[in-house]
C-alpha cells in the first residue's frame, strides 16, 4: 500500500468517526439526546389539547397520565403512540428509548367536546435527567404536544 493510500484511509477513518459523533449531541448536564427535531410547527390543531396531570415529575417511576381532549367541532382520530422530546439550548431534540418500543395498532376515536385519559409508559425513558421535556403525538396528521419538568 502506496503512502498515498494510507493517508486517504485514514481520512476515511476519520471522517467516518466525525460522522458518527455527530449524530449525538450532549446536553449540559451531560446527557445524551438525540437530533434536533423534525417538527418546527407544533399544537396547531385546532381546538386539540394534550394535557398532563402533572408539571413535575421524578426521574422515574412517576406515573404519567395524559389527557386528549377535543373542544374542535370534528371527530378526530389519534393512535397510542407517542415520542419523548427534551430542551437543550432552547431547541428541542429527541430523547431515545432505551429499547425500542412498540405500539399496537389501534385508532381512537374522539367526538367534539369529550376527552379521553390514558397512563402512558415511560419506563424505556427513564431514568431522566432534570430538564424541560414534551410528550409528541400525532393527531389528524398534526403534531400536538404536552411539556413537562423532571426535577
Amino acid at each position: 500500500m502506496t503512502c498515498q493510500m494510507k493517508w486517504v484511509n485514514k481520512l476515511l477513518v476519520l471522517s467516518l468517526v466525525m460522522f458518527i459523533l455527530s449524530a449525538c449531541e450532549n446536553s449540559a448536564d451531560g446527557e445524551e439526546v438525540g437530533e434536533k427535531t423534525p417538527y418546527e410547527d407544533v399544537n396547531t390543531l385546532e381546538g386539540v389539547h394534550l394535557e398532563l396531570d402533572k408539571d413535575v415529575y421524578d426521574a422515574e417511576g412517576d406515573t404519567f397520565t395524559l389527557t386528549v381532549t377535543n373542544h374542535s367541532n370534528q371527530e378526530i382520530s389519534y393512535g397510542v403512540s407517542f415520542t419523548v422530546e427534551k430542551r437543550v439550548d432552547d431547541e428541542w431534540h429527541t430523547v431515545e428509548p432505551e429499547e425500542d418500543m412498540m405500539f399496537i395498532m389501534i385508532a381512537h376515536i374522539l367526538e367534539p367536546d369529550q376527552e379521553q385519559e390514558e397512563q402512558i409508559n415511560m419506563e424505556y425513558y427513564e431514568p431522566l435527567s432534570e430538564g424541560t421535556y414534551r410528550v409528541v403525538r400525532q393527531i389528524e396528521g398534526e403534531i400536538v404536544t404536552a411539556e413537562f419538568e423532571v426535577n
